[in-house]
């Protein structure tokens, strides 16, 4: 029997509304290794995304490395681990060469899925994300044109040497059919990740999930997301947050959910605007310290109710004010929004989306094109 622990989407350098998540990440994560050393697993899975984007920041690699070293070299607990459809192949394979002498087997190609890792009576298998034209190319088969054929082809090639008297792990980051999206999915997914059918795995003993952040997304015995260790959307703060703990032989099974600490909760509101001011309304919430979306009622007249509610709440990253007419008027707020220029906000959506700075070229016309908007609107 093997005993081991079963995480994904950590999404080092994620931002909620704008607002920078690492420290709550740390603190969320520590606390992931701190329940780690009370069970003394076998091993760690990572199912996937360890960044949110395919650049991370400076402060993103750092703590992501950190991170690792604690687990794989300072706990001595092995790690099996592949890339998901928001990392960087080639950033995570750096030192990819010395990475399995201490017991870190890490997957970023797709040609590495055939290539079981074996520990105890396990067999392992890593399938790190990957696109229907990498399993056409490599394949050379022009038929391979949905995420579900192209999954299935390699899964039917590895279990043309599976082993069947072993227990079978396989590791994957993908959507498989029935499963239920959050708002942060939808927000981060890259292309369309289309479905895949869960019969598709029903030769391996465990399939450890990645890509949906709800751990209840699917409801299969021996076929599981660890969900995401942290909400990362406010459609997600009703969910426990956790990860999973798996024993498993090719006759017994047995799993237990472990939540995880969190620094910060994510509150949704739905209340009268004077009611939220209310020291009976707010001693229900750590109010100084979590994050909140708040859809409000009694602001007719009231010109900037922003200020006010956050002298109560300072972390509320969206407002909603809920009209009688049933239509929603949302403003999401970036905690530094109303300070920064058009330049400056123009500057902060380009390097989140892209990891780059704008050239000076770019600025320029940026200038001119603004300046211009502003002298027709002065006109």
């Amino acid at each position: 029997m093997v005993k081991f622990l079963h995480t994904a989407d950590w999404h080092i350098g994620r931002k909620l509304q704008g607002l920078d998540l690492l420290e709550d990440q740390q603190f969320v994560l520590e606390n992931l290794i701190t329940e780690m050393k009370k069970i003394n697993p076998d091993f760690l899975i990572i199912a996937g995304d360890l960044y949110d984007r395919s650049v991370p920041s400076k402060e993103a690699t750092k703590l992501l490395q950190e991170l690792l070293v604690k687990i794989n070299i300072g706990c001595n607990i092995p790690i099996f681990a592949i890339s998901g459809n928001h990392d960087s192949r080639e950033r995570l394979a750096i030192g990819e060469a010395w990475f399995s002498k201490h017991k870190f087997y890490l997957h970023t190609r797709l040609e590495q899925a055939f290539d079981k890792i074996s520990y105890e009576d396990a067999d392992i298998y890593l399938l790190p994300y990957f696109e229907p034209f990498e399993a056409r190319e490599y394949f050379e088969d022009a038929t391979l044109t949905t995420h579900n054929a192209a999954t299935k082809r390699v899964i039917d090639e590895i279990y043309k040497n599976l082993d069947t008297n072993k227990t079978n792990i396989l590791v994957a980051h993908t959507f498989v059919s029935g499963g239920l999206e959050t708002d942060s999915e939808r927000e981060i997914s890259v292309g369309t990740v289309e479905n895949v059918a869960v019969e598709i795995f029903d030769k391996f003993d465990y399939v450890a999930l990645g890509h949906l952040h709800n751990p209840n997304a699917i409801k299969e015995t021996r076929l599981k997301y660890s969900g995401s260790p942290m909400a990362y959307s406010f459609s997600e703060a009703s969910q426990t947050k956790g990860m999973r703990l798996i024993e498993v032989t090719k006759e017994r099974y047995s799993e237990e959910f472990i939540p995880l600490k969190q620094k910060r909760k994510l509150h949704n509101i739905s209340a009268p605007y004077e009611e939220v001011l209310t020291k009976e309304f707010q001693q229900n919430y750590d109010c100084k310290n979590n994050y909140f979306s708040m859809e409000l009622s009694g602001l007719e007249g009231i010109t900037d109710p922003l200020p006010r509610i956050k002298e109560y709440y300072p972390n509320v990253l969206i407002l909603k004010q809920k009209r009688n007419t049933g239509i929603d008027n949302e403003v999401k707020l970036d905690r530094e929004m109303l300070t920064k220029s058009p330049l400056q906000l123009i500057e902060g959506f380009y390097n989140e989306q892209t990891g780059s700075k704008l050239t000076e070229g770019q600025k320029q016309v940026l200038v001119n094109i603004i300046d211009k908007v502003n002298q027709d609107e002065t006109n």
